[in-house]
């Protein structure tokens, strides 16, 4: 008997939904749905100008299918080309495989319509690791984002902080998301998450994969038994793609911390309590306190908020104090932690040579929550401009008997009197992160009127002709150090064609260049275009030295060679894009030079948007090293104020980078061979350090960059590869600093948001001091 023969099921129905959009750079993504059959699953081809290039199954998640009930909503699909497949122009189709069927309209993809797609797009979400994401969107859209996971809404977030987009000519500052989804997601599946405007229109990169465990894969791992096997593994995931957890989780994150080190009970603490602060609330957090021994005194009330009587300190030590081994300073208010006296006294107890120890602090909000102040390993610049150490501290009795025998009478000057005679003292100076104590409300303006005295009182006793002002600043007080230093300046800056950035450059420069009698080497790499080889030949001899280098473009090498041929006792590294706003960056730079134990000074760059481009150099996410604060605006003041203070940073960029070049020199210059184009200013500035030379960072210099304006960017497969291989080759030197900044704290998330997370899981939060970098001696070939 034969079989009845079956309706043949149609190719497709009538009412197949498609769609195709050009997201951004070279992705093409839409979708492909049978509603009247959701259960089919179509594979998509694209083609280009009529040739298949690529093909893949359409499953992904799509926000507006699973809302209209359609199946499981998983019918999307993304596809990203290289550059050498669309070329200047192309027609981008999508069809149904094997059918022909077409998936939404084809797409002209030329580059001036790129760009106004661009331009029209509502905005990008991206991945950074954990349950972290960030994104951004446009000025004139609303802002707000719904997050969905796995097709359940689970939150709403607003756009708040800044972000740059843009190419040199399309330069623009745009909102920028910021948020973390909840920890139930961090379970070890993959997940997609979705981000759409209140319209229903997806971010670039949404729907976006993501992967999370909770405490990091090195824990989960080993929870499993499998650590042996699959330690190193795991520990690199947790690297690059790094755990964190909002600021406004502290209180919870702080109940995570490991129990402290405490002091042995032959170690006594005198605590000396200073200023008009509410001493009860003081007195309370002493009593409290898990370290047993210890004695106070509250001094009569002064109005500085960290002034005292000198002689009433004296006599307290050599009375009820005669008998304490260190001396803990702090301001009247302050809230000790119950732990805070046993951890100091653990730190003078195994460490010998520890004469000052100093924590981080907590601030406080209107609503009484906490936030943290992590602060680094010693800072000397910013102890001069903002005492951040200077709060809550302690000395060792001989060293505190001293300075107060020196006369010091307030907090500021009694920690910096201890490095009069030089810096040197600066690593038996000890930091433990974690907080110590909550800060009581600060008189920022009559702090910085102390703090700026005693800075003054310093700089003189150590011989620095250096004026000390007040500054502006929210957190901490702040003062800016201006020095004096003479010396000729050469400047280098290397280019290739595009002369009217570099007339531009040239232009911007010169004001602060003729006060200094600086000279100018342009090193000319290989420039073809008529009208910038003219534009050099004017200016030989003129208003610069052109120095001309053939061959592939080696940012070490060109400025090696400029080196070489200067005439300056300072080398200014400049890049072609960089334009200063003022005339003044290039004393603040110089005077930040003028102490032999600094080897390398960076500026605050901008996107011409006004987004922050360069605010110093961390190392360690993405176990690499990262620009701070590029989610901040001109104008914003930073985490901790950073954007306000001077400090020292492993690292600066050589988009504008002073040095000595006799350091330079010595240092073998960089490395032309490891680091021809990218990580040569790291690798330099940690060469310095590991020399014994410190690394500065000002905010009082202010420069704009149009970054890789010159050049392009590092997109091209072959660039790329190269930017590849100079990772890899930071990784293999300076392995043990990347997994360790000391000016960046422990409790700090290493995700690619630098000073905006705290990082889950902990990192070591053992006491620590400003080590030296120690290179590995990577052989040839590896």
């Amino acid at each position: 008997m034969t079989a009845p023969l079956k309706p043949r099921k149609p190719l497709v129905h009538e009412d197949l939904r498609t769609a195709l959009q050009w997201s951004h750079d070279r992705t093409f993504s839409g979708f492909a749905c049978d509603a009247a059959d959701p259960s089919r699953k179509f594979i998509v081809e694209l083609l280009v100008d009529g040739h298949p290039v690529k093909c893949l199954r359409a499953i992904d998640f799509v926000e507006t299918l699973a809302a209209d009930n359609i199946g499981d909503g998983c019918y999307g699909f993304a596809f990203a080309l290289a550059e050498s497949a669309l070329g200047d122009g192309a027609v981008v189709e999508a069809r149904i495989a094997n059918l022909g069927t077409a998936i939404g309209a084809p797409i002209l993809f030329d580059r001036p319509e790129a760009t106004d797609r661009a331009r029209s797009s509502p905005g990008a979400v991206r991945w950074l690791g954990g349950l972290r994401f960030s994104g951004w969107i446009m000025d004139d859209a609303e802002p707000l984002v719904d997050i969905s996971i796995d097709g359940e809404r689970v939150d709403r977030v607003r756009a708040s902080g800044w972000s740059h987009v843009g190419d040199v000519d399309d330069a623009r500052a745009v909102r920028a998301l910021d948020f973390h989804v909840p920890e139930r997601f961090a379970d070890g599946s993959a997940r997609r998450l979705a981000a759409m405007t209140p319209s229903g229109e997806h971010l670039e990169g949404s729907p976006l994969p993501f992967v999370a465990f909770t405490g990091g894969l090195e824990r989960a791992v080993a929870g499993l038994g499998n650590a042996d096997s699959d330690g190193l593994r795991s520990a690199m995931f947790d690297r690059l793609v790094p755990m964190s957890v909002p600021f406004a989780q502290y209180r919870r994150w702080r109940q995570q911390l490991p129990a402290c080190a405490t002091g042995g009970p032959s170690l006594k603490a005198a605590v000396i309590v200073v200023g008009s602060g509410v001493i009860d609330d003081t007195l309370d957090s002493l009593q409290a306190q898990s370290h047993p021994d210890w004695v106070a005194a509250s001094l009569p009330e002064t109005p500085d908020y960290v002034g005292f009587q000198n002689a009433a300190v004296r006599e307290f030590l050599a009375g009820d104090g005669a008998e304490a081994d260190f001396v803990v300073f702090l301001p009247s208010g302050t809230l000790l932690e119950a732990t805070a006296l046993a951890r100091i006294a653990g730190v003078f107890e195994s460490r010998g040579y520890a004469a000052a120890v100093y924590g981080d602090l907590d601030v406080a909000g209107g609503d009484g929550s906490l936030w943290p102040l992590a602060f680094p390993a010693f800072d000397y610049e910013r102890m001069l401009e903002q005492g951040y150490c200077a709060h809550v501290f302690a000395l060792r009795r001989s060293i505190a008997e001293r300075v107060l025998d020196a006369g010091a009478s307030d907090l500021y000057r009694v920690f910096n009197c201890f490095l009069d005679e030089g810096i040197r003292g600066a690593d038996r100076i000890v930091h433990l992160p974690g907080a110590l104590a909550t800060l009581p409300p600060i008189d920022i303006g009559a702090a910085g009127r102390t703090l700026a005295a005693a800075t003054q009182a310093h700089l003189a006793q150590r011989g620095v002709d250096a004026d000390v002002t007040s500054g502006q600043s929210l957190v901490l007080p702040a003062v800016k150090t201006s020095r004096r230093i003479d010396g000729r300046v050469s400047v280098i800056i290397p280019t290739r064609n595009r002369h009217e950035l570099l007339a531009a450059c040239l232009a911007s420069i010169a004001p602060a260049l003729r006060r200094r009698r600086a000279e100018v080497i342009v090193v000319d790499n290989d420039s073809s275009d008529p009208d910038s080889l003219a534009y050099l030949s004017s200016i030989d001899g003129r208003e610069a030295k052109v120095l001309r280098v053939a061959g592939d473009f080696n940012f070490a090498r060109l400025n090696n060679l400029a080196a070489a041929a200067a005439n300056g006792e300072f080398l200014c590294l400049l890049n072609n894009d960089v334009q200063a706003r003022d005339d003044g960056w290039l004393d603040e730079m110089l005077g930040r030079l003028s102490g032999d134990d600094v080897g390398a000074v960076g500026a605050l760059l901008l996107w011409p948007s006004g987004v922050v481009q360069h605010g110093g150099v961390v190392l360690g996410p993405n176990f690499a090293a990262i620009h701070a604060f590029n989610d901040r605006m001109d104008g914003d003041a930073g985490y901790g104020d950073l954007l306000r203070v001077a400090h020292e940073c492993s690292a600066v960029t050589a988009a504008c980078l002073l040095t000595r070049r006799q350091d330079f020199m010595d240092l073998g210059g960089m490395d032309e061979f490891r680091f021809p184009v990218n990580f040569n200013d790291v690798d330099y500035c940690l060469k310095l350090r590991a020399s014994g030379k410190r690394v500065v960072f000002t905010p009082h210099a202010k420069l704009l960059h149009l970054e890789s304006a010159s050049r392009g960017k590092d997109k091209d497969t072959d660039r790329k590869s190269r930017f590849e291989r100079e990772l890899l080759n930071l990784r293999a030197r300076w392995a043990d600093v990347l997994t360790s900044d000391p000016f960046y704290s422990p409790v700090l998330s290493l995700d690619p948001i630098p000073f905006s997370a705290l990082a889950w899981p902990l990192r070591s939060m053992d006491a620590r001091t400003s080590d030296l970098p120690i290179p590995v001696a990577v052989p040839p070939g590896f």
